[in-house]
């Protein structure tokens, strides 16, 4: 019996080696007042050369937070001479469960010195300086352009408009000024979702996307970040559509002439929009089958119109699509939309987490290149 006992103690000690061990707490707090936390800053939209870092003025640090009774926070600063300077920090997080889908709720204070109705040199010190956040699922680097240029490998969007990976929260400007030309603290907010990738890995990004042409300083502090696991939805043929609508906010409003959406319909002016537009032609017969689960090519042909219908060069019989999709298919596997896999498995529904990324990357790329309607 005593070595039957030991047998199962070894078992038990060999399978908590064996067995990975995902995050059980899910709450993360940093208040920066014994070190750094861990971030690391990073800076983007700057051009590549000798002596660039100096002449940009790129500082960044571990310092005390110049307000009455703060401590320590996260200090930026730079000067913005590219007109789209990006600078910031990320942490990287781990032992989450791999490819598992979760939706985070972030908070920080950011200590700003900028007082409210300022202008400046391109634009205003605040209200042109735009703050964002995200959780990403790949790790923060710079990577250089054609042009020579220092990109960040993320899409956070481009000034006012955020990106799949980074919100855009606000700005620097003071919400309202008490000690002019002193920092004081502006309180941030929110909610994303991303998946863990194979490690089980995500990673924090907070900073800011200048349009301000000249210096910008502030402290990050106080982060807090919770988490839960959150389930894979399927999105509709509607709910897409909706969400498109909802995002871009059009003017006008038109009528769909699909006989299965009434005005009654949450759909409605959102078919009424994408039918106008030639995004939305439905089945034949007068049907759309709003409540429907869309699919990867369905998905696929929805963005690629909303593209422009760009040209696309692809081996006839390379994929397999069908016929009424295989061009837009080929683009969305040629653009990382929609995997190769997925591509070959076209009819499956698209979930709706995939989808709002897959759309929002084509959003922001269309919002740089002019838009189509």
């Amino acid at each position: 019996m005593r070595n039957m006992t030991k047998l199962v103690s070894l078992a038990l000690a060999a399978s908590m080696l064996v067995c990975p061990v995902y995050a059980s707490e899910n709450r993360m707090t940093f208040d920066f007042e014994r070190d750094d936390g861990g971030f690391t800053p990073i800076y983007a939209d700057y051009p590549d050369g000798e002596g660039m870092e100096e002449f940009y003025e790129l500082r960044h640090g571990h310092e005390k937070v110049p307000i009455d009774g703060a401590g320590k926070g996260l200090f930026l600063s730079g000067n913005n001479h590219s007109d789209d300077l990006f600078m910031g920090y990320y942490k990287e997080l781990t032992g989450f469960r791999p490819g598992q889908l979760y939706a985070f709720h972030v908070t920080f204070r950011l200590a700003t010195q900028v007082d409210g109705g300022m202008i400046g040199v391109g634009g205003s010190p605040g209200a042109s300086v735009y703050v964002k956040g995200g959780v990403a699922m790949e790790r923060p680097e710079r990577v250089q352009d054609e042009l020579n240029y220092y990109r960040l490998n993320l899409d956070k969007g481009n000034q006012g408009l955020g990106g799949v990976d980074l919100a855009m929260l606000g700005n620097l400007e003071k919400e309202k000024t008490v000690r002019s030309g002193e920092y004081e603290w502006k309180e941030f907010s929110f909610d994303a979702r991303a998946r863990a990738d194979a490690e089980g890995r995500f990673w924090l990004v907070l900073g800011t996307d200048s349009g301000f042409e000249a210096v910008s300083s502030y402290y990050l502090d106080d982060i807090s970040l919770s988490w839960a696991e959150a389930a894979d939805e399927l999105i509709t043929r509607g709910g897409a559509i909706r969400r498109m609508y909802d995002d871009l906010r059009p003017a006008g409003e038109d009528a769909p002439d699909f006989t299965d959406v009434g005005e009654s319909s949450p759909y409605w002016d959102a078919l009424g929009w994408a039918q106008k537009n030639g995004l939305a032609s439905g089945y034949g017969g007068g049907v759309f089958g709003p409540e429907d689960p869309l699919t990867v090519e369905q998905a696929a042909v929805l963005l690629y119109r909303y593209a422009g219908s760009p040209v696309v060069e692809w081996n006839s019989g390379s994929i397999v699509a069908s016929d009424w999709a295989e061009k837009a298919v080929a683009w969305g596997i040629e653009n990382s939309l929609i995997s190769e896999t997925d591509g070959d498995d076209g009819g499956k529904p698209m979930d709706e987490f995939a989808f709002v990324r897959a759309w929002g990357r084509v959003r922001t790329a269309q919002a740089d290149a002019g838009p189509v309607f």
